[in-house]
């Protein structure tokens, strides 16, 4: 991941591999027979690590959906997932998808299991809140929308964008379609930093 962040996904070599493993590129070629092989168990590693995260952040967010959507955040935003080498890696395979069907297939099948446990989550705030009229579908697909621009920005400007401030804009969407669950979330959330502030 660090040599893809650093060169590229076209310019990354097995030798920048090993070198920045601390390897000869012999060893590196005995288990990764191609650049290829190399690069696509790359991609599986870090899907199968965000879905742990997730499923992590999950776990400890309980029974209540709101707080699980919080998490989604958390873990999205998070210093274990969002980082400058991840993002960087994140959006080379994201650009190697459109032509690569095994890249597009594991990407595709790991962003539809995380929609649908938005969708999930979301059906759960409806039911319980009352709300009507609200589609769900375009919801889920808005919310990754949102969580993935952070992520372009993050890798193309990071300057530009203040992890706070997309936490709470993320807050924000959520609390234009459940106003009660995320507006409650956000006065929590408010008394908690007071309370730490003394």
């Amino acid at each position: 991941m660090k040599t893809i962040a650093r060169y590229g996904y076209a310019r990354t070599t097995m030798s920048h591999v090993a070198k920045a493993a601390g390897l000869s590129q012999g060893i590196v070629n005995f288990y990764f027979k191609t650049k290829e092989a190399l690069l696509y168990e790359t991609f599986v590693h870090l899907a199968e690590e965000y879905e742990t995260l997730v499923g992590q952040a999950l776990n400890g967010a309980g029974d209540d959906p709101a707080a699980a959507l919080v998490a989604m955040i958390e873990t999205d935003l998070g210093p274990r997932v969002c980082t400058p080498t991840k993002i960087a890696v994140w959006l080379a395979f994201w650009a190697e998808s459109r032509s690569r069907p095994k890249y597009r297939d594991l990407y595709r099948n790991l962003a539809d299991g995380y929609s649908t446990e938005v969708h999930k989550f979301c059906a759960r705030l409806v039911a319980r809140g009352g709300y009507e009229g609200l589609d769900l579908e375009a919801i889920s697909v808005g919310f990754v929308a949102l969580i993935d621009g952070y992520w372009v920005n993050l890798g193309v400007a990071p300057d530009t964008v203040d992890r706070g401030k997309a936490k709470a804009a993320c807050h924000a969407y959520f609390a234009g379609f459940f106003p009660v669950e995320f507006g409650a979330l956000e006065i929590q959330a408010a008394l908690e930093e007071n309370r730490k502030a003394g």
